[in-house]
């Protein structure tokens, strides 16, 4: 099996790999932030457990500032004493540090913009100076509160590289241990400028200051970031599980926490789990898993090319970087358009039914022949179904927004709340 990994030893841009990591996830914060999908209290009392038992180091349980119903629900992961932390992500506000109070937790995660284009967008603000102070007050005021604060840097990667070091400089002489470089927005698209761009900063910063990273997946990259961040020298990547969340979503867990493994760095995380994990995630959230989805989804261990069958019944590494049973999920041989005689010659002896060339041959035929033939059209109406599903129940209509909001008045809503 290690010389399947030559080349990778042999071209690795890094001479020595962390022995470890620990798995951040983000599936109950920014997972959640997944257009229309809301976890319900109890949905995220499951998944924080699963997760804890499947070895996830660090949980963000949620936004404190969000709801009660969020407040409640951190209450309740909290009091479940995971064997892992269990954090909330807070704005740079005392509001939002108050409402973490509440929660009882002792993490919080406290996110503030860092380039050019959100500090002038989102909070009007014009210089670093005026930045700085935003962060290392309310980091204080964290500290002050009895709080562990890891401070976040919103779109990292539209900020320059030596504005940031100089931030995580001053948070650090304020106590901050652990920081979090965020490809928000994903400016860059080539992976190795990211590489790069990590490099220069953990290279530049305090030495004993804890990277993490927070990789989006708009260009289909935040596995890869993720992973060349590793390489950089951050030591903590941050996911969600089937890798929900804004728009196209953030890095993977089960996509992160394998490569890792295949790389010799130990994640902490039981693979034979991410399967259980998968199911629990996308039935709570309410979003089915894409066929093709790594290590999770339905055809991830499946195959029907004869050519791919034939070298898979021989020895599965040719065709499986991952065997199936090393993450809770089995081998299954599909037949259609393109299988082969030996998938079909392997099916017919496990079930100890006797054949002949020309038997196979004929079977081969009608096999093909049924595929051909098939009609797309349950196809289609499944997609229209789905599509249906999905705008109905991700978000809350807008002309019933728009129908309340006609048929509200202040008045009314001063009487209801005396």
């Amino acid at each position: 099996m290690d010389l399947l990994y030559e080349n990778n030893r042999r071209f690795m841009p890094v001479e020595h790999l962390p022995e470890r990591v620990l798995i951040w996830d983000e599936t109950l914060r920014d997972g959640e932030q997944t257009p229309g999908v809301a976890f319900h209290i109890d949905e995220k009392a499951a998944i924080a457990r699963a997760l804890a038992e499947a070895g996830v180091g660090v949980i963000d349980a949620g936004m404190p500032i969000v709801s009660e119903d969020e407040r409640e629900a951190i209450r309740q992961i909290v009091e479940l004493e995971l064997p892992c932390e269990v954090g909330v992500t807070v704005r740079s506000h005392e509001a939002d540090l108050k409402a973490a109070r509440e929660c009882g937790v002792r993490h919080v995660y406290m996110f503030l913009s860092v380039s050019p284009l959100h500090m002038k967008c989102k909070f009007g603000m014009r210089s670093y100076t005026e930045l700085r102070d935003i962060a290392l007050r309310h980091v204080a005021l964290a500290v002050t509160m009895g709080f562990t604060p890891t401070f976040i840097a919103e779109d990292s990667t539209g900020a320059a590289p030596e504005e940031l070091t100089a931030l995580f400089t001053a948070l650090h002489g304020e106590g901050v241990r652990r920081v979090i470089i965020c490809d928000t927005a994903v400016r860059m698209p080539a992976p190795l400028a990211f590489y790069e761009f990590c490099r220069y900063i953990i290279g530049h910063a305090p030495r004993d200051l804890t990277f993490c990273v927070h990789c989006h997946n708009d260009l289909g990259e935040a596995t890869a970031n993720t992973v060349l961040a590793i390489l950089a020298g951050a030591e903590v990547p941050t996911v969600t599980m089937n890798g929900i969340g804004e728009r196209a979503g953030n890095a993977a867990l089960e996509q992160v926490v394998i490569t890792l493994e295949k790389m010799g760095v130990r994640t902490g995380v039981n693979l034979e789990a991410l399967d259980g994990l998968s199911r629990l995630v996308a039935r709570c959230s309410g979003i089915p898993l894409a066929m093709h989805s790594p290590v999770v989804g339905l055809n991830a261990f499946r195959h029907e090319s004869g050519i791919h069958a034939a070298g898979v019944l021989e020895d599965p590494r040719t065709y499986e970087t991952i065997l199936p049973e090393e993450v809770g999920r089995a081998r299954e041989l599909v037949f259609g358009k393109h299988s082969g005689r030996h998938q079909l010659v392997a099916l017919l002896d496990r079930h100890g039914i006797p054949h002949t060339p020309l038997l196979i041959d004929q079977l081969l035929h009608e096999i093909k022949f049924l595929k051909e033939g098939q009609s797309h059209r349950p196809l289609e109406e499944m997609v229209e179904t789905l599509d249906a599903y999905y705008r109905a129940n991700f978000g809350v209509a807008e002309a019933m927004i728009l129908a309340r909001a006609r048929e509200m008045n202040d008045d009314d809503i001063l009487a209801n709340a005396a």
